[in-house]
């Protein structure tokens, strides 16, 4: 029965995966769209769907100013056994191409134009390359390849009969960009569930993986977790020529900045692997035009990825080095200042500053306390202005919460420097089967099933991880703690509950193993952005096969 799923898969794979690939869907643009024209089509020309109108269509993004849709599909058999096939089919922008932009989406060509240009590659690049074993362009690794091996075989199980359990086949957009598409498809998944009867076993993704020996392929069983703090400065204003007399809120920011910069007492380490220290994504100073006089604030965001911290963790954790900082550069202004007295024949004394730091919700509640009848009124009309500029594009979803610290600021009466900490959107939880309780027993030897069944068809070892460090949906598909993460998100991410949520009660609902099986990729979201042939075309989609046949034929 595989060998019949199987047959000639590959040209199917390539006539999906070139289609695709064509179909321009940069992320948070209204090309995104574009990919609903492709399902539509696709989807009106298979058999099992024509008969089958109800059980496939698109699933509007909740709030969504782009008006974009989850497309899903479900091949249905006698059980309630599912398991869901997910990925996504936005790409990143083609910026980095430069003069190749009008190729970036034509593999074919492209690779044409870059073996003029290859001496200007890396070599690694170059060698690839010229082996004519990959296929280069926008979207053939992250992620449309896996979504064409995917849609291959949703195609080929359609044609299956007496299928014991049933394939739900899910393509999002956004997630390149804040993942709206998947905490909107949480919902559906929901829904689903309910009006099919459905038990889902397990979700797949086929996101690219990529190799750290080259010759040994990586399944993921979970999704590392990604939190976005930010930190606000309030300084204290003075005149360039009167130093002393201020706080310089920049030089606090760049100390904290200094000591989060990939901290590894910031990464979590679990069964010998690793998540990527923080790095910092933006900072930047609150002046808005040149004057003689200090800036009375600045701020900045960082990226911290977690495989078992949560927020509260996080937050506390940063609090500690934000003091850290405060008081190493109160005893660094003090000393400066004592010299400087010593050589103008001044009397020292200490200056005022003392270390403070402080959450967003803290500072919140502080100005509600000063000021309890005027301040909520005013902090929502900024709260729904903040949307507004998001909506519209005026303003990140990060950048708007420092206009919104701002605005809480004209409710404080101490004037004192301090230091906030927040939280910005997105928010993604750190997942991993190992930390199911009960798991079925086919799903927790999942891995060493694919080790075997790969090293006896392919000879080619793979290996195990227990987090996909990429970022990926797969953030959403379990969660067991997910009112408490709620409420901490409600009070420290200003956004959150307005116009930026996840829906922890529906995941949890909902909630499944998870696993990664895709093509080895390179260079993701860059000008060589490629797709090994083999795996594409023939490895990944027989592991596929190996995994779903196991569970539902």
């Amino acid at each position: 029965m595989q060998e019949e799923i199987l047959k000639d898969i590959e040209k199917e794979i390539e006539d999906i995966f070139y289609s695709m690939v064509k179909v321009k869907s940069d992320t948070n643009t209204v090309y995104e769209k574009n990919m609903e024209g492709f399902y539509r089509q696709l989807f009106d020309s298979i058999e099992y769907f024509k008969q089958r109108p109800d059980d496939y269509g698109f699933y509007p993004v909740d709030k969504d100013p782009l008006g974009r849709n989850v497309f899903w599909a479900l091949v249905k058999g006698t059980g309630k056994d599912t398991i869901i096939l997910i990925n996504h089919y936005d790409v990143v922008d083609v910026e980095d191409f430069k003069t190749l932009k009008s190729c970036a989406f034509s593999p074919k060509e492209l690779e044409r134009e870059l073996l003029l240009i290859k001496k200007d590659l890396p070599q690694d690049a170059r060698e690839d390359l010229d082996s004519g074993d990959y296929i280069f362009g926008r979207g053939t690794a992250d992620m449309k390849g896996g979504a064409a091996i995917q849609l291959a075989l949703l195609k080929r199980y359609a044609k299956m009969k007496n299928l014991k359990g049933n394939m739900l086949y899910l393509s999002v957009p956004d997630e390149e960009n804040l993942s709206a598409g998947m905490r909107s498809a949480v919902g559906l998944i929901d829904e689903l569930r309910q009006k099919f009867d459905l038990e889902y076993m397990l979700m797949i993704n086929s996101e690219p993986h990529q190799r750290v020996k080259k010759d040994t392929g990586i399944i993921s069983e979970g999704s590392v977790g990604k939190i976005m703090p930010f930190i606000y400065v309030r300084g204290y204003l003075s005149h360039a020529g009167k130093v002393f007399e201020g706080l310089n809120p920049v030089s606090l920011l760049t100390r904290i900045v200094s000591k989060t910069e990939l901290n590894l007492e910031l990464s979590d380490f679990i069964e010998g692997e690793a998540s990527p220290p923080p790095t910092w994504l933006h900072i930047k100073d609150g002046k808005t035009h040149y004057d003689v006089s200090m800036p009375l604030s600045a701020y900045g965001y960082m990226s911290l990825l977690t495989l078992d911290k949560d927020p509260v963790v996080v937050i506390n954790a940063i609090r500690k080095i934000c003091m850290e900082a405060f008081s190493e550069l109160i005893d660094h202004m003090n000393m400066k200042y004592e010299k400087f007295c010593h050589n103008i024949n001044r009397t020292y004394e200490p200056l005022p500053w003392k270390p403070k730091v402080l959450t967003y919700k803290e500072l919140y509640d502080e100005a509600n306390e000063n000021y309890p009848d005027v301040f909520i009124r005013k902090y929502d009309e900024a709260l729904a202005e903040a949307g507004r500029k998001v909506v519209t594009g005026q303003k990140s979803m990060a950048d708007v919460n420092f206009d919104l610290v701002e605005r809480i600021f004209d409710f404080i009466d101490d004037l004192s420097p301090r230091v906030v900490i927040g939280l910005a959107p997105p928010y993604y939880p750190n997942v991993s089967n190992f930390n199911i309780e009960n798991l079925d027993i086919r799903i927790k030897n999942i891995s060493c099933d694919i080790a075997k069944y790969a090293m006896e068809e392919f000879q080619q070892p793979y290996e195990r991880e227990c987090f996909f460090t990429g970022i990926s949906d797969l953030s959403y598909t379990y969660i067991k703690n997910g009112q408490e993460i709620a409420e901490n998100l409600k009070g420290n991410m200003p956004l959150y509950g307005s116009i930026y949520s996840i829906p922890f009660d529906k995941i949890e609902k909902s909630s499944m193993p998870c696993i990664n099986i895709g093509p080895w990729g390179k260079d993701l979201h860059k000008l060589t952005e490629r797709v090994l042939k083999e795996d594409l075309f023939y490895r990944t989609p027989k592991i596929l096969n190996h995994v779903i046949s196991s569970l539902i034929l």
